[in-house]
């Protein structure tokens, strides 16, 4: 039986947590079934990250569809790749592609499905929402997400709740952090807290030191035994900026001595292993890929109490849910597992429990890929 060619097209081809999840997807599909195409602008590490798997990337610009200028090159480039590829559905991962995938696929008559990975929730006018009439299904990561197109009180049945998948397997308890903990000199005995994301504004790295500052003189013994572990870098150029400021504000709370800056780790795993709580700091996530990690590591999360982290975290049992920007409630929450080892080890139990029940790559993959034939299916009739 031939494969079903699925084209999804993406506007970047820089790497951050939205490529990671459609990697993860593209990599984890019944290959038996399915075969990805990519459709992003040329260059970059997410190209050459899946280029590296052996998936067959074609160089499209996606200009902003308001602009106008270049809008129809893109769209009659796409529609060529439908053809010469014999596409059966197109994949729309990111907002500015999801006309691009609408307009060629439906020239093409191929179903479209958009995949919606981010919050509204400040802007007066959600074009998705506005034309979520165009799509022939739609993915949401989380429940939060789908309630943008809630319609006179439910989801439209092409709405779709998909959480982010994890590669269990990879992302394990069985990961050591030994080799971590030593090349960044901590203690094994020391207490590790830790954060991961890009130095995006909204990720809370501010509220994270101003928690670790109070922790750090509330604890009795605070500065001989906890060590606060910032993951990560800045992934896209406005980000720079960014890095410097919250490594200047450490210094400023005069913690800098108890702060580890990592920088952008591949082996996430072994930075998982190494910490004891994992903390997300940001404001709202939509679906929060560094909790589907941390909880398949086997790590007790205190996260805030907003987006989709709250369909993630089941409070008392899996992590802590805090308040949104407070870094007082972060600090009460750590307080409460740092002077209690059975505590957070109970968590993390029920953590890696969860992930293996609800963000499993293969569970993620298989539900996708039985709407992929749903959608196929029904377009053939």
């Amino acid at each position: 039986m031939a494969r079903n060619k699925i084209l999804y097209i993406h506007e970047t081809s820089r790497f951050s947590g939205g490529e990671n999840s459609l990697l993860n997807l593209a990599l984890n599909l019944d290959k038996e079934a399915f075969e990805p195409v990519f459709a992003c602008p040329p260059g970059g590490p997410f190209v050459e990250i899946l280029l590296k798997s052996g998936i067959k990337v074609y160089p499209v610009g996606f200009p902003a569809v308001r602009k106008l200028t270049g809008v129809l090159g893109a769209v009659v480039r796409v529609r060529k790749i439908i053809r010469d590829e014999h596409i059966s559905l197109v994949h729309s991962n990111s907002i500015r592609t999801h006309m691009y995938a609408w307009l060629a696929g439906r020239a093409e008559k191929v179903p479209v499905i958009w995949h919606e990975r981010n919050l509204i929730e400040r802007e007066i006018i959600d074009p998705d929402r506005a034309l979520s009439f165009l799509p022939d299904a739609i993915i949401c990561n989380s429940r939060a997400i789908a309630e943008r197109f809630i319609n006179k009180g439910s989801l439209p049945e092409k709405v779709r709740v998909i959480h982010n998948g994890v590669d269990i397997q990879k992302f394990s308890p069985a990961a050591s952090g030994n080799n971590m903990r030593k090349a960044f000199g901590i203690g094994s005995d020391e207490i590790v807290i830790g954060i991961a994301s890009r130095f995006n504004k909204g990720k809370g790295h501010e509220i994270f030191l101003a928690s670790a500052a109070r922790l750090l003189k509330d604890v009795p013994d605070g500065r001989r035994k906890l060590r606060f572990l910032i993951a990560g870098g800045a992934v896209f150029e406005e980000d720079k900026d960014r890095e410097k400021y919250v490594k200047s504000l450490a210094g400023e709370y005069g913690i800098s001595d108890r702060v580890i800056f990592t920088g952008i780790i591949k082996d996430m795993p072994d930075i998982y292993a190494a910490i004891d709580i994992f903390v997300l700091a940001s404001l709202a996530e939509p679906c929060g890929r560094v909790v589907s990690e941390a909880m398949a590591c086997g790590k007790p999360v205190i996260g805030t109490d907003s987006g989709g982290t709250p369909e993630m975290i089941t409070d008392g049992v899996t992590g802590l849910l805090v308040m949104p920007g407070n870094a007082d409630a972060i600090a009460d929450a750590l307080a409460i597992l740092i002077g209690d080892k059975d505590k957070r080890l109970e968590m993390g139990r029920s953590s890696r429990q969860k992930a293996e029940k609800d963000f499993d790559i293969s569970l993620h993959a298989k539900e996708t890929g039985q709407l992929y034939l749903d959608m196929i299916d029904k377009a053939k009739r």
